[in-house]
């Protein structure tokens, strides 16, 4: 998204008021404009990529927002104009042992059903989702312990970032930091309490590191300054969902979403390890 500066309704009165007037011009006309609004507008380019058709490896598709393909397709990333958050959405049914069904982003769920593996185009993060399957076959009846903890999350979004903000019970002075989210979802999910700080989350021995090449839905990915991960160095925290996408509560003005993975920005550097508590 960018920011526009949006403004309705100021009275041509009240400016040529102002211009006679020995009062501050600026005063008067605060008091006669009807709006002046900063509000966030979709970026019209991501408007017009919302109609173009796509083509990726997997298949053809239309470019959607991530958001808008959670339940009817899978999203491939780097086949649409427009920002990170327009992707090619490929609608595909699958056929497998326990039925036919679509095939999603396995970190997106599959409400009423399970997950059946190799039945889909794709890496293993796409899978077959079959209603009223039972499990079996790579798929599962219920959610997994680390895909709690991203619904948990991703419950939250449109929730404002505010430092400092969140952890177990909730958010806190109307929102969360990216720790308090983390933190948040752990215990609303799985009722297990990790660190509050994002220091802490990444160097607590009750969390498992892993290569964050072999990050599964639900596991931590940090950042640290200058890509020093430990210690003070280590200050931000998401939640990984798939390859190339967590749900974050990333800065001020942001709220808490579901966003393409960055590896750097500024002297933050991507660590390594990821860790999981689950």
């Amino acid at each position: 998204m960018r920011f526009f500066t949006i403004i309705v309704g100021v009275s041509l009165a009240a400016l040529a008021a102002a211009e006679a007037s020995s009062e501050p011009s600026v005063d008067l006309v605060s008091r006669n404009l009807t709006l002046i609004e900063e509000t966030e507008v979709e970026d019209p380019i991501d408007v017009l990529a919302r109609a173009t058709s796509c083509k990726a490896p997997q298949g053809s598709g239309s470019c959607k927002a991530v958001s808008d393909c959670k339940t009817n397709g899978f999203n491939v990333a780097g086949y649409c104009p427009g920002s990170s958050n327009i992707q090619c959405c490929i609608a595909k049914t699958c056929s497998t042992s326990k039925g036919k069904g679509i095939c999603l982003n396995s970190g997106d769920g599959c409400s009423g059903g399970s997950f059946i593996s190799g039945a889909c185009p794709g890496d293993s993060s796409i899978k077959c989702c079959v209603k009223g399957a039972t499990s079996g076959g790579g798929g599962t009846t219920t959610p997994s312990r680390g895909l709690k903890v991203v619904n948990a999350a991703k419950a939250k979004e449109g929730i404002p970032y505010v430092f400092g903000g969140g952890g177990c019970k909730g958010k806190s002075n109307g929102g969360f930091d990216c720790s308090g989210l983390t933190q948040y979802a752990h215990c609303h999910a799985l009722n297990v309490t990790i660190p509050r700080v994002a220091r802490d989350q990444y160097a607590s021995s009750k969390g498992k590191h892993i290569p964050r090449s072999q990050a599964k839905a639900g596991d931590l990915i940090f950042w640290a300054h200058g890509g020093k991960c430990h210690g003070a160095s280590v200050s931000h925290v998401g939640i990984f969902i798939r390859k190339g996408w967590m749900v974050n509560a990333a800065h001020t003005g942001t709220p808490v979403r579901e966003q393409s993975i960055w590896t750097s920005s500024g002297d933050l550097k991507i660590c390594p390890d990821a860790v999981r508590y689950w």
